[in-house]
């Protein structure tokens, strides 16, 4: 199942009633489709000496969890909202107090929380956000084919290091709006996929992009004609 307010609200409420001993006022809820995170908390300061505070929890829907994951996501980012509400000091973000705190609830409600979630390749094959990136299609000299998908801001110094690589025999640029791609994490320094047959009709269905030299000497990367 994926996030939804109801479910986090209904959630919060049950959970601050079963596991938290001074009930947690309600935050502010909010559903967001970030894939940086599954879950986050955070505390809003007001005023000049931050004397207000307002506390907001997310969820992340991006991906289909079971319920019991997303349980666990919930009570997780609710520890760290009983940390700040009542003032306690903790030794790090995931320090003795959570982790303290996070096994007593383990254990005493058979839950299984985590430091982090790693989701699982089917988790992240549900990621159905379209979202734009620049891949790189390369062919290694052992027959080999390999996709590379840089971050934005490193397109250039991978493309001149991809270049400069003797395994590779020759490569492709592509611009691509698929969220199959969204299982690649971009990278800022040159890291290489296993590409299928499916990956690769995937890409190759995008548009085709060659790098040329800009008036200033400096490279460009444009669409092929």
């Amino acid at each position: 199942m994926r996030a939804s307010l109801t479910f986090l609200s209904e959630k919060f409420d049950l959970f601050n009633k079963i596991i938290f001993k001074k009930p947690l006022p309600r935050p502010m809820m909010h559903i967001s489709s970030a894939r940086s995170f599954l879950g986050q908390f955070k505390t809003e300061l007001h005023g000049d000496a931050a004397r207000k505070k307002t506390y907001h929890l997310t969820l992340s829907n991006r991906y289909d969890l079971p319920e019991t994951e997303l349980e666990d996501i919930v009570i997780h980012e609710m520890i760290h909202y009983h940390i700040s509400y009542n003032n306690l000091r903790d030794t790090s973000s995931h320090g003795r107090l959570f982790q303290k705190v996070m096994n007593e609830i383990n254990t005493r409600f058979g839950r299984h929380i985590s430091v982090s979630h790693r989701c699982t390749k089917e988790q992240l094959d549900s990621d159905e956000v379209l979202s734009h990136s620049i891949v790189c299609l390369c062919m290694m000299k052992d027959g080999r084919i390999l996709l590379c998908k840089p971050a934005n801001s490193r397109i250039f110094s991978i493309y001149r290091t991809i270049k400069e690589c003797d395994e590779i025999e020759s490569e492709e640029w592509y611009s691509v709006c698929d969220s199959y791609f969204n299982r690649f994490r971009k990278t800022l320094t040159p890291k290489f996929y296993n590409a299928d047959e499916t990956c690769i009709v995937k890409i190759r269905a995008g548009k085709r992009l060659v790098f040329t030299e800009g008036r200033n000497g400096g490279l460009r990367l444009v669409v092929a004609k």
